[in-house]
This record gives C-alpha cells, sequence and structure tokens, in this order.
C-alpha cells in the first residue's frame, strides 16, 4: 500500500508522455483526499486504458481521475469521455483486460475495497474504486 499521492505522481509521468505522444487527449485531475493509500499500480493501468482504448480516437479526448472522501470511504473516479464499451464487448475481450483484472484483484485482497465500472458506447467510461476509510491505512 502506498499513498495516493504517490500513485497520482506515478500516474502523471505516464500521462504526460501519452499527452506528448497524442495531443488531443488531456488528463486533468480533482485530487482532495491525499489521506488515502491504496495497493501500487492501481491508477495507472486505469488511466493508460482510458487512454489506449477510450480516448485516443477521439478529436478532443478528455480523462479526469477524481480522488475525495465521502463518508467512511475514499473514492478514487476515472472517467473518460471515449468511445467506451458494451457488456457483452468487455465479456467477449476479457482476456485482454488483465490490468483490469488485477487491480480489482489488488483492491479486493489488500484493502477490502472495490472496483465498479460502468461504459456507455461512444459515450465513455466511468471506474468507481472504492477503499473503506476505516483501515488503519486508510483513516
Amino acid at each position: 500500500m502506498i499513498p495516493v499521492s504517490k500513485e497520482i505522481e506515478h500516474t502523471k509521468i505516464y500521462a504526460e508522455i501519452e499527452m506528448i505522444r497524442f495531443p488531443n487527449i488531456r488528463v486533468e485531475y480533482d485530487i482532495r483526499d491525499e489521506e488515502c493509500c491504496v495497493p501500487a499500480l492501481t491508477i495507472q493501468p486505469l488511466v493508460e486504458n482510458a487512454i489506449r482504448h477510450g480516448v485516443r480516437s477521439r478529436k478532443e479526448g478528455i480523462v479526469k481521475v477524481a480522488a475525495y472522501r465521502e463518508g467512511n470511504e475514499h473514492l478514487i473516479v476515472i472517467e473518460d469521455n471515449g468511445t467506451g464499451f458494451t457488456d457483452l464487448l468487455a465479456k467477449s475481450e476479457d482476456v485482454t483486460h488483465i490490468g483490469i483484472k488485477n487491480v480489482r484483484e489488488r483492491l479486493e485482497q489488500m484493502c477490502n475495497g472495490t472496483m465498479t465500472i460502468d461504459s456507455k458506447p461512444d459515450e465513455g467510461t466511468r471506474v468507481v474504486l472504492r477503499i473503506p476509510a476505516s483501515k488503519e491505512t486508510n483513516k
């Protein structure tokens, strides 16, 4: 487990490289909760997926990363205005989504967290990570 600020720092380095390669994309951050700890490589792979599979093909692709506290939970939200996908497509390409599977498993096993994904074709995708604040590492 690492502070969310370290994970965001790592994510920003990756995103800056991608924004140089693809000037049509932008990654924005709204980090209001820096007390949370997350498993390493939790946010960066989700931002990478949003860029690679969602916004690269858009004229103006935007990925937003937010971290905030809501009640007894730390929430991390990664959303994009990308191509989106259907549940059927996600299931048919399950093997190619090993990064998402790994993030979900690390969240569940390391901090009793959850991940939900809501995607709409041609509108974008929203991933919400919920981490209980009651854990000692997530005050």
